[in-house]
């Protein structure tokens, strides 16, 4: 038994399966995946399957978790034992309809005689290895699974992240254990997100915060973060890099102040959701027209839950904030299981540490995916860049969108400029990748981007199974590329930034009258009711008169922006 399943054995006296096996006859596999590149063992997620149909699960299987306990009480994590004892050993994966495991390289199984099927998965850029192995009554089976990629991003200096995990981690001794799962589904910069409401700031509570939090092995990182303040009707907000937790329960509606603090901090600030920003019960709009004028936001969650939220970070950039585009899966809330399976990948120049990593996602040097890879360039500048020409000038705009087609139906990829589409390509029949060159005209200063759309293929990490209320698409977007038509220039002076202004004026004036006091009582209740960001009537009651203030202070300045 590995060093990080004894305590595990400890607390659940488990019966080891594979003893069990050889006094009944049945048969022994010892699996071991094998990264072609390296030629050395890998941590990945794994299903075998029995002739019967029955899908087995390894005795040494590496164990995992999340906490999504909303209650106020939370689920008390607070110990080594408390955590670990909440982990399990498989996941019932809806993507592929199959039981599945994590395993660190090397499994053991107990396997009925005959065949057994086996399919391994490691994140996108890995092909799924698929074999079927014949093993005897009685006998011990060793056979090897072969990983290939069919992309390496990392050797040109991009790394994948998701921005939005949830799992208790009150113990550094968690730490390995935690990293083999990122391992797994090829996560390099995992942030964990403790989170919180009004009465408490400890789901999926963490043990340190800041540079104490990180824990890294070789280019693999934990890291703690938070989810909150977060509330219904402003949003759910997402702070990165922070030395320390910022809780501020009496000024919980002044999103403002945790944010400014955090900046002093060292770190980023973002929302979560924005797939969710149509008016639904998690729309964000009403906290971005609060918080934007303040300019303390730097990343948007554009893409989780197999939805993507583009509009309303669009509308960020064409208000002229540069707002950089992240993904992440809110694991394992909203009965989502697999961790990165929305994931961004961050270009970071020479050795990865999660210093270097806030950096480039504050450069803005992101794009987001659930599988697709791109590259973006104008001029031969990078995602992120700011490029200068005079008015009237002519860019060259290129790009090239690689895909797995066996797990990936990618139907189209688009170049949008501020916001609308002004190419669009497909790709070949058979083919794996989308490129193009264009020129383009540049009259006044624009942001550009690239994107693409389709489905996931069935079986691999295809539609879902039994989450009928997900549809699983194909997604690909990049970070803008700043094109100015002078030094300094600003985007918001463009026409699009006066509509957009007009819009969240017209939101700010309906949250003034959601705020106002004949309203507030039923306010109150709508807000209580949902126990996962619950808001007490007495902090709405004591917040108002200071949330008003933010909204007067926002409509003041987009109506100087709006021009009217």
């Amino acid at each position: 038994m590995k060093m990080y399943q004894v305590l595990f054995w400890v607390i659940a006296c488990a019966v080891s399966p594979i003893a069990a096996a050889a006094q009944d006859g049945v048969a022994t596999l010892n699996l071991r995946v094998i990264d072609a590149t390296t030629g050395e063992p890998t941590p990945a997620r794994i299903d075998v399957r029995s002739d019967s149909g029955e899908y087995l699960v390894a005795e040494d299987a590496v164990l995992f978790g999340g906490d999504c306990d909303m209650s106020d009480t939370g689920a008390g994590y607070t110990t080594l034992e408390s955590a670990f004892a909440a982990f399990a050993d498989r996941l019932d994966n809806p993507y592929t309809g199959s039981t599945q495991f994590y395993s660190d390289g090397t499994s053991s199984l107990a396997v009925p005689p005959g065949q057994v099927s086996i399919r391994v998965f490691k994140g996108p850029e890995y092909n799924v290895a698929t074999t079927d192995v014949e093993v005897a009554p009685g006998s011990t089976t060793e056979h090897d699974m072969m990983l290939n990629r069919w992309s390496d991003m990392p050797a040109s200096g991009w790394y994948s992240a998701d921005d939005h995990i949830h799992i208790q981690r009150p113990h550094a001794d968690l730490d390995p254990l935690i990293l083999k799962m990122m391992q797994a589904e090829d996560i390099h910069v995992a942030n964990l997100l403790q989170m919180g409401k009004v009465a408490t700031f400890d789901i999926a509570p963490q043990y340190a915060f800041g540079s104490d939090s990180y824990h890294q092995e070789g280019r693999f990182i934990l890291a703690t973060g938070q989810e909150t303040p977060r509330t219904h009707f402003l949003g759910h907000t997402i702070t990165l890099g922070a030395d320390k937790p910022i809780y501020d329960r009496e000024n919980y509606l002044i999103y403002r102040l945790v944010w400014a603090q955090a900046l002093e901090l060292g770190a980023i600030n973002g929302f979560a959701h924005a797939y969710s920003s149509d008016g639904g019960p998690l729309s964000i709009y009403d906290g971005l027209a609060v918080v934007a004028p303040h300019d303390l936001l730097h990343f948007m969650e554009v893409l989780q839950f197999n939805r993507s939220g583009y509009e309303p970070w669009y509308d960020t950039l064409k208000l002229g904030y540069r707002v950089t585009p992240t993904a992440g899966t809110d694991y394992p809330c909203g009965e989502q299981t697999i961790v990165g399976h929305e994931r961004f990948y961050t270009k970071v120049d020479g050795e990865l540490t999660y210093e270097n990593w806030i950096a480039s996602v504050r450069q803005g040097r992101t794009f987001v995916t659930t599988g697709p890879m791109a590259v973006f360039t104008i001029n031969g500048q990078d995602i992120g860049s700011e490029v200068v020409v005079k008015p009237g000038g002519v860019v060259s705009i290129a790009g090239e969108v690689t895909f797995d087609p066996a797990r990936e139906a990618l139907r189209f990829i688009e170049v949008v400029r501020d916001g609308s589409v002004i190419a669009r390509f497909a790709p070949v029949d058979g083919a794996n990748s989308v490129r193009f060159v264009f020129d383009e005209r540049i009259d006044g200063s624009s942001w550009f981007a690239l994107r693409g759309y389709g489905s996931q293929v069935h079986g691999a990490l295809g539609s879902p199974i039994h989450l009928a209320s997900f549809h699983a698409t194909s997604n690909v977007h990049t970070a803008p590329i700043y094109v100015l038509t002078k030094d300094g220039d600003q985007i918001a002076e463009i026409a699009p930034s006066k509509s957009v202004a007009r819009a969240w004026l017209a939101r700010l004036k309906s949250l003034e009258l959601v705020l106002t006091e004949s309203n507030l009582d039923e306010l109150a209740r709508s807000l209580e009711v949902p126990n996962f960001d619950a808001v007490p009537e007495a902090t709405l009651r004591s917040n108002r008169s200071a949330l008003l203030l933010e909204v007067k202070q926002a409509q003041s300045y987009f109506m100087k922006l709006s021009g009217d």
